[in-house]
């Protein structure tokens, strides 16, 4: 009698803590995944209990208890909740805390790996995060449509478009790639893929060309091409979808040619000036251009170039480059 109730004790106490478990889920990056973007953190807040409000902690970095408990909230959005996470590079530890009131009643954890750049490798032991499979589709499927027609995929309306649903605010961004303003998804992504539905078609380089193809002919005639260009890594500089930075580049064009560059960083560039300055690389307007920042772009050709530096306007002799803003 006394191990049936020990057994029973110990049942009771199982359910309570899955009962606990299962009333929040981290839907969305599933732990041990990699994921490539910092957008998205899908949490289910469960309805035993129901929850009040919720706190989300990354790499040990806690927001305040965030309130979901209004009919309002709960009319649009019922116990979902969506935030834009701040991913450090590398691991992220998170823990989700479901509270009734002041009272923490549940909780989940993960630890995901962001990739934020697209020429590394993720470690062994973290699989790509995949989210478009049929079982993790269901917890949206009530609000979403989650099985669109060809033809819904096709609506350049994203109030109508099934991706604007959940994509949208991808494009709230100062520079939109043409296809991803008009949500042609499917051109780059193929809606019926497995494991996963709209995974992108394989070929960063060569699915780029089939629309830039003007850029095949000159990096052909050039003498140098740049290293991620001859790579066909596009994606290492740029967006696919939109960013606030000219050409969707991933970062403003100074710290992302650092980022690689890194040298150029940490000594004076090109020549010091007659008052010992090095050359400004940002921070100043570029006088050869039209009211835009200095950059590195602003003397070298980001893609190819007829010398090795890739300087701009097809010179070749830095002399003739610095005369492009130093008239005499």
């Amino acid at each position: 009698m006394k191990r049936r109730s020990v057994a029973l004790f110990i049942t009771l106490l199982a359910l309570l803590l899955c009962g606990n478990a299962f009333a929040l889920q981290l839907l969305y990056p599933l732990d041990g995944t990699y994921v490539t973007r910092s957008k998205y953190l899908v949490i289910k807040g469960g309805n035993d209990p129901v929850l009040t409000g919720i706190a989300v902690e990354i790499n040990g970095v806690k927001s305040d208890i965030i309130d979901i408990s209004s009919e309002t909230y709960r009319a649009a959005f019922e116990d979902m909740f969506i935030v834009k996470p701040l991913f450090d590079p590398g691991k992220n530890r998170i823990v989700v805390e479901g509270y009734q009131g002041r009272d923490k009643v549940a909780s989940a954890n993960a630890t995901v790996f962001y990739l934020d750049r697209y020429d590394q490798a993720p470690p062994a032991d973290f699989r790509q995060e995949v989210f478009h499979l049929p079982e993790r589709e269901t917890p949206c499927a009530e609000c979403h449509n989650m099985t669109p027609s060809a033809s819904e995929l096709a609506n350049p309306d994203p109030k109508q478009n099934p991706c604007g649903s959940c994509h949208m605010r991808m494009m709230n961004e100062a520079h939109v790639h043409g296809p991803a303003g008009v949500y042609e998804c499917t051109y780059c992504h193929v809606a019926d893929s497995k494991p996963g539905k709209y995974q992108a078609r394989p070929g960063d380089a060569s699915l780029c060309m089939e629309c830039h193809e003007d850029k095949i002919e000159e990096f052909r005639k050039s003498k140098f091409v740049h290293g991620p260009v001859e790579a066909g890594l596009c994606m290492v500089c740029h967006d696919p979808h939109a960013s606030s930075e000219r050409g969707q580049l991933i970062l403003p064009a100074y710290d992302l040619c650092v980022s690689c560059h890194a040298q150029v960083a940490k000594e004076p560039h090109v020549a010091r000036g007659s008052g010992g300055k090095p050359h400004p690389l940002k921070g100043v307007t570029n006088p050869a251009g039209m009211g835009e920042d200095l950059s590195c772009a602003s003397c070298h050709e980001p893609h190819s170039g007829v010398s090795n530096a890739m300087l701009r306007w097809g010179v070749s002799s830095r002399m003739n480059l610095c005369s492009k803003c130093h008239k005499k």
